[in-house]
């Protein structure tokens, strides 16, 4: 139950926000009459350093009440909806604004999507590549209806019923869970660390959580440079729209790159799933994270009148990126769980996608050849390094286990 209702609300959610929010950037170039890019990338960099900012200081909130701050989000969202309105006439005070208020609806999101998808993995005992893999083909899909009909508004109909529309889809989506929520409060297991029996049993004597906790930051540490490098690809997904924008001058144009995008990471993502439960993609995964990057910094040689190599390049990353995405994400998982740390290791991952996306943002204000060639070199060494990344990891679990298998048998005798 609880991940259907999960699945309907992301399904829902990512209609309403890509309707109109998967623009940001497009509609402040395209209605502000000086230093477009600048504002257009400005209003990315706000939005992701900012919702660093407030995932970590409501990070505890979060957590404790994932659905109850999903079903908030539906404030910020309007707010930002709405002031995109006026952002002709007050071009800063409504960047700064919208700024505000998308990053706080990323907040809302990000982390309590996440803990929730956790806590109902945590409850299955096999099958995690599949129900990641359904769950990210339903997000997909509805990324995909959402910005089609997003660019169909925005070049042929009216952008006020666009967000009547949008505001609308986010509450149908959003109140069942809330109504669930509501109904079964007593779901205090939300609030923990997803532990496997191989982290409880170390958890016996002081001198073990000791020696789990050091594991643990190690991991995380290695986990977490890498998610910066790799998420370096997620700020290229959003400037592609505004790179193509630049290129086209037309909302249809862009979204047909984020759909193709997305209809083909959808479906690699699933076939990645499954593949994943059967046989070690290691290789592949480096590989494919190598491409994502190079084919990543050829984008910014494509003309306006050959767009639709935009378009392949969209598809053939799309493949690259599922594969290496998946696999290492799927590792993570699985190795937070048995350091008891999977819900930090989470967190940990999706401030890294805030932080690298700002990142390689600021780079865009000065040029967007500029951002998709440090982005494209960022996410190029992401897949490099899978293979150092996995095995370095690996290896200290098996002596962290090992080592306390010793000592169990130490104390028996």
């Amino acid at each position: 139950m609880e991940l259907k209702l999960l699945n309907f609300n992301r399904i829902m959610a990512n209609i309403s926000t890509k309707l109109v929010g998967g623009f940001i950037p497009l509609i402040v170039y395209n209605n502000v009459s000086s230093h477009k890019l600048e504002l257009a990338m400005l209003t990315i960099v706000l939005e992701y350093l900012l919702s660093f900012i407030f995932a970590t200081l409501l990070k505890p909130w979060l957590i404790k009440k994932p659905q109850l701050f999903l079903f908030l989000r539906i404030i910020p969202i309007v707010i930002y909806e709405v002031l995109l309105l006026y952002v002709a006439t007050n071009p800063i005070a409504c960047v700064i604004g919208i700024g505000v208020a998308y990053s706080l609806s990323y907040a809302f999101k990000y982390i309590p999507t996440e803990v929730l998808f956790a806590y109902v993995n945590a409850e299955k005992k096999s099958g995690t590549g599949r129900q990641l893999a359904i769950s990210k083909i339903l997000e997909q899909l509805a990324i995909i209806l959402g910005v089609l009909l997003g660019g169909y508004f925005l070049d042929y109909l009216d952008m006020y019923v666009m967000i009547i529309v949008s505001i609308v889809l986010y509450a149908v989506g959003a109140l069942p869970q809330l109504i669930y929520y509501l109904t079964h409060l007593k779901m205090s297991r939300i609030n923990q660390e997803y532990a496997t029996y191989a982290h409880i049993s170390l958890k016996e004597n002081s001198q073990d959580k000791v020696f789990a906790n050091k594991v643990s930051k190690k991991i995380r540490l290695i986990y977490g440079t890498f998610n910066f490098l790799q998420e370096s690809w997620q700020a290229l997904y959003i400037m592609i729209p505004l790179l193509t924008f630049t290129l086209t001058g037309k909302f249809t144009y862009s979204a047909i790159a984020t759909a193709i995008f997305d209809g083909v990471y959808g479906v690699s993502f699933l076939i990645a799933g499954k593949l994943n439960d059967k046989r070690d993609l290691m290789i592949v995964a480096s590989i494919s994270g190598v491409l994502v990057g190079l084919l990543g910094i050829a984008m910014i040689f494509v003309k306006a009148d050959y767009i639709w190599i935009i378009y392949i390049l969209c598809a053939i990353i799309a493949i690259c990126y599922a594969v290496a995405y998946f696999f290492m994400y799927d590792r993570l998982l699985k190795k937070s769980k048995i350091v008891g740390r999977n819900t930090t290791c989470i967190i940990n991952k999706i401030s890294m996608f805030f932080l690298s996306t700002c990142f390689v943002g600021l780079f865009g204000i000065i040029s967007l050849p500029l951002a998709f060639g440090v982005g494209g070199v960022m996410s190029a060494v992401s897949g490099a390094v899978i293979p150092v990344v996995e095995e370095k990891t690996r290896q200290m679990l098996v002596d962290h286990l090992e080592d306390n298998e010793i000592r169990d048998t130490g104390k028996k005798w």
